[in-house]
C-alpha cells in the first residue's frame, strides 16, 4: 500500500514539473471566444498543458507586451512586416526547425508560406483580401444600378457624389458615398494595408512601399503614383464622414472600399436587420485607374508566430499551433471567423464556392502579400501622417509630403 501510494505520489510530482502554461494572445473578442474553446480541447487532449487566452492591446500592437517582458508564447498577427519585424529582432522561432513542419508547409495554399532571414517565423492560419462592398439599396435609391459597380475611380467618386446628395435617414443620419477608417491612421502597418490595395490600382500592381530586397522606398517614384492615390482619396474624403463612427454596416454608407473578407461577421449586426451578400449588399472588385487593367487587392491574413522562450513550451506552443491548423479546426475557424482557408486541401471545399464566398476566392488570383519589410510599420506611419494632413485635413501639400516621407523612410532604412 505504502508503495502505491509513493508511486502516486512520484506521477503527480512529474506531472506538476513537467505541466506547460502557455500564453496565447488574440486581436479581437470572436478570436478570443474560438481560441478559448480551441485552447479547452488542446488541453483536454494535451492534460499537461494548460492555455490562458489574452486580448492583445488595442490597436493591433503588441510592442508594450514585448517591452515589459510579458511576451506570450503564440502570438496571432498580420502578414509580412510582423513577422519579419520580430524576427529582426531575435524573438521569434525559427519553425523550420521543428517536428512536422515539411509535412505542414506543403499543405500551405497558394505558395502563401515564405522564409525570412535564413528561417521560417510564422504559419499563416487563415487569409483575407479587400474588395470593394456596396449597399444596392442606396444604389438604387441614387439611381444608380445596383448591378453594377463602379470600374474606375472616376466612375466611384460620381456614384459617391451621388449617394452623398440623398436625403437623411428618418432618424437624422447623413448618407455618405463613402467611408475610410481614419481613426486607425495611427495604427501604422496595420492600417497601411487597408489602404494599399487602393494605392495598387493606381499602379497596376507593380509598386509596393518598397524595392525587391527592402532597401530602398519606391513610393516616392512618379510611376507609383503615390500621389494619384492620395488626390483620389482627398477627392472621396469630401462623400465620408471623418470617422468610422458611422461604418457601412449602419446602412448609411454606399460604398466601402476596404472590405476584407474577414469583416462578414459584421454583416449579422448590421443596423434593424443581418445584411446579405448578393441581396442589399454586393461585393466587386476594387477599381482602377485604367480599365484595361487587373483589379488588385492585398493579400493578409492571420499568421501564428511563437516567442522565444525555453523548449517545453516551445514545442507545447508549436503543438497547438499544428492543432489549429488542422483540417476540421482551419475550416471551423474560417466559417465561425470569417476567412479564407490557408490550407490547399480546403480550397476545393463546397463552402468556399458560395455566392459570398466566391468572388473573394477568386480575388486571391490577384491579391498581393503584405510587405515583408521590418521596417514597414515606423515608415507606414510616416505615409499616414502625410495622408492625415494632406487627405483628411488638407492642411500638407500631398507632393511635399511624399517627398519628405520618402527622405525620413530612407534614413531609417539605412539605420536598420
Amino acid at each position: 500500500m505504502k508503495k502505491l501510494v509513493l508511486i502516486l505520489i512520484l506521477i503527480s510530482l512529474s506531472l506538476t514539473v513537467f505541466s506547460v502554461k502557455l500564453t496565447v494572445t488574440a486581436p479581437y473578442a470572436e478570436m478570443l471566444a474560438f481560441l478559448q474553446e480551441k485552447a479547452t480541447e488542446f488541453s483536454e487532449i494535451n492534460p499537461d498543458v494548460e492555455i490562458e487566452v489574452i486580448q492583445e492591446p488595442e490597436g493591433g500592437q503588441i510592442a508594450a507586451l514585448i517591452a515589459a517582458g510579458n511576451a506570450p508564447d503564440v502570438f496571432v498577427g498580420v502578414f509580412g512586416y510582423m513577422p519579419e519585424k520580430y524576427a529582426t529582432m531575435g524573438k521569434l522561432v525559427d519553425l523550420s526547425k521543428l517536428e512536422g513542419f515539411t509535412d505542414l508547409e506543403t499543405n500551405i495554399y497558394n505558395g502563401m508560406h515564405y522564409s525570412d532571414d535564413g528561417g521560417v517565423y510564422f504559419m499563416p492560419w487563415m487569409l483575407t483580401t479587400q474588395m470593394l462592398i456596396y449597399n444596392a439599396d442606396l444604389f438604387r435609391e441614387a439611381g444608380l444600378d445596383p448591378d453594377k459597380a463602379p470600374e474606375t475611380f472616376d466612375e466611384f467618386l460620381e456614384y459617391a457624389e451621388k449617394i452623398s446628395e440623398l436625403p437623411n435617414r428618418a432618424d437624422g443620419s447623413k448618407v455618405y458615398g463613402t467611408v475610410f477608417w481614419n481613426d486607425a491612421l495611427v495604427w501604422g502597418g496595420w492600417y497601411w494595408t487597408m489602404l494599399s490595395q487602393i494605392y495598387y490600382n493606381f499602379n497596376n500592381g507593380e509598386y509596393g512601399l518598397f524595392d525587391d530586397f527592402g532597401l530602398d522606398v519606391v513610393f516616392n517614384q512618379p510611376e507609383a503614383n503615390m500621389k494619384g492615390f492620395m488626390e483620389f482619396c482627398k477627392k472621396a474624403q469630401e462623400f465620408a464622414p471623418l470617422n468610422m463612427e458611422k461604418n457601412f454596416f449602419s446602412r448609411t454608407i454606399g460604398m466601402w472600399l476596404q472590405y476584407g473578407y474577414s469583416w462578414k461577421p459584421n454583416l449579422m449586426n448590421a443596423k434593424d436587420e443581418p445584411m446579405t451578400i448578393g441581396e442589399d449588399v454586393r461585393v466587386a472588385p476594387i477599381p482602377v485607374s485604367n480599365k484595361s487593367w487587373n483589379h488588385w487587392s492585398t493579400l493578409d491574413g492571420r499568421s501564428l508566430m511563437v516567442f522565444k522562450s525555453n523548449r517545453e513550451k516551445e514545442m507545447a506552443s508549436w503543438n497547438f499551433i499544428k492543432f489549429l491548423i488542422e483540417d476540421e479546426n482551419n475550416l471551423e475557424a474560417c466559417k465561425i471567423l470569417g476567412y479564407l482557408p490557408s490550407l490547399s486541401s480546403l480550397k476545393e471545399n463546397e463552402y468556399f464556392k458560395t455566392p459570398e464566398n466566391a468572388p473573394f476566392v477568386a480575388q486571391l488570383e490577384h491579391a498581393i502579400p503584405n510587405e515583408a519589410v521590418a521596417q514597414l510599420d515606423e515608415i507606414s506611419n510616416l505615409l499616414l501622417s502625410v495622408y492625415a494632413e494632406a487627405v483628411v485635413k488638407k492642411s500638407m501639400d500631398i507632393s511635399e509630403g511624399i517627398n519628405l516621407a520618402a527622405e525620413e523612410a530612407k534614413t531609417i532604412l539605412l539605420g536598420k
